[in-house]
């Protein structure tokens, strides 16, 4: 029942007077206002939610630089028609892919298609990311096709101690468990590495002049657990470290570089492999 006397009826049955209008645009605008309110706090808590990619940005990352030798006018090693340049390329891109696992690295390629770089550009791009590691991969070659094999190298510049033969034996090992390929060591020469100040190493993953190993290096299942090799390679020497994340990334100078070079022969280039292998 209406109430009784000149107040006004209930907001569903008032058509008119002052008193009854100001109270529908007053429970309109409350309505309204309480809209706006709990859009603004819904869309604030999309933009804060922890999901995938918030949770990555705000776990501490390991830059790693991953180094796929040669490229563009430069083949790299190469037999029956089959080219370093490629195969590492592609290891390398399956190295970058499969990074997700890996939570707590942040892969960065010096190039990821087929293209020249040159060396100075490659040691830039590990200091302009602040790299904590360097990783160059590259194919091996004999005149003999009877050696097969994996090897990682460190600069001859780097003693016994170094973190890069920690790196280095790291890689090694990942690198066999994974591909099952024959273990040649860990060994040293003179390197452009030396130019880093990182921990950096370089993977010779198998003989392009093999025709058994060429075989395996061309096929994209291979590759991937070559790739798979690397990264748990990388992840082992973090955890054995207990690597924290760089804020910037040392290294000399070219001209520093070429001074410290003639205390051996010249730093090589990333364009040019480790001296190939001795077939042993």
């Amino acid at each position: 029942m209406g109430q009784v006397g000149g107040t006004c009826a209930p907001l569903r049955s008032c058509r008119t007077g002052y008193a009854c209008r100001m109270k529908r645009f007053l429970f309109v605008a409350v309505i309204l206002t309480v809209l706006v309110i709990a859009l603004v706090v819904g869309i604030r808590a999309l933009r804060h939610r922890p999901g995938e990619a918030s949770v990555a940005q705000s776990k501490a990352t390991i830059v790693v630089v991953v180094d796929p030798a040669h490229g563009g006018r430069d083949p790299g090693a190469n037999a029956e028609g089959v080219f370093e340049k490629d195969i590492v390329l592609a290891i390398a891109n399956k190295v970058s892919a499969l990074s997700v696992e890996h939570p707590s690295l942040k892969v960065v390629l010096t190039r990821a298609t087929d293209v020249e770089v040159v060396s100075d550009e490659r040691i830039a791009l590990a200091a302009k990311e602040a790299a904590a590691l360097y990783v160059a991969i590259h194919v091996n070659a004999f005149d003999k096709p009877s050696a097969n094999g994996i090897e990682t190298w460190v600069d001859n510049t780097r003693a016994q101690g170094d973190p890069s033969w920690t790196l280095a034996r790291a890689l090694e090992k990942a690198v066999i468990a994974s591909s099952g390929a024959k273990d040649r060591g860990v060994r040293t020469q003179d390197l452009f590495l030396r130019r880093l100040t990182i921990p950096a190493a370089a993977t010779e993953v198998g003989f392009v002049t093999s025709p058994d190993e060429r075989a395996k290096l061309l096929d994209p299942a291979y590759q991937e657990l070559v790739a798979r090799g690397i990264l748990q390679g990388i992840a082992d020497y973090v955890a054995t470290t207990g690597m924290t994340p760089v804020v910037s990334t040392g290294t000399q100078p070219t001209t520093q570089a070429a001074s410290a070079s003639t205390q051996g022969t010249a730093a090589r280039s990333p364009g040019t492999a480790p001296k190939k292998g001795t077939g042993s």
